[in-house]
């Protein structure tokens, strides 16, 4: 078996900010196909500044479904971000996770959110470099070979 080597935090957190590059230039492409102004708009110009346009609310309904949970469960094994930084989302055993791992990795995100995003952390200070989410889940984040 070949050997992976572990993916810590801040690869894995660059591999985020990409990903919400991304996200924001899917927004701005469906801003501007509906004629959506708000997207652009400064926060605080309006009453209501913490509710999200409609082009954010479909960017991110997209990313999460196709990007998130498809991709990782595909042959990419990761996000965009994942693949740009070289890392891929394994089982232990280290094959491709299915679709319903993937979903339930989703959601496990919620719980390594919750408190102060410590189950990320996680991923930066335990051997294996294992967030919570990996931990429930039974994945690895590692380099590709």
């Amino acid at each position: 078996m070949e050997k992976y080597k572990p993916a810590g935090f801040w690869i894995r957190f660059l591999a985020n900010i990409i990903d919400g590059i991304l996200i924001y230039i899917i927004g701005a492409i469906i801003a501007i196909l509906i004629n959506e102004e708000r997207f652009f708009s400064s926060p605080g110009n309006e009453a209501n500044t913490w509710y999200s346009s409609p082009s954010e609310d479909i960017s991110n309904l997209i990313y999460v479904v196709v990007f998130i949970i498809v991709f990782t469960a595909s042959k990419y094994k990761g996000s965009p971000g994942k693949l740009a930084c070289r890392i891929q989302v394994l089982n232990v055993e280290m094959t491709q996770i299915s679709m319903l791992k993937s979903i339930g990795r989703f959601f496990a995100y919620f719980l390594s959110a919750l408190p102060l995003g410590i189950g990320f952390l996680m991923a930066g200070w335990n051997e294996e470099k294992k967030g919570l989410h990996d931990i429930i889940c039974s994945t690895r984040v590692v380099y590709r070979i």
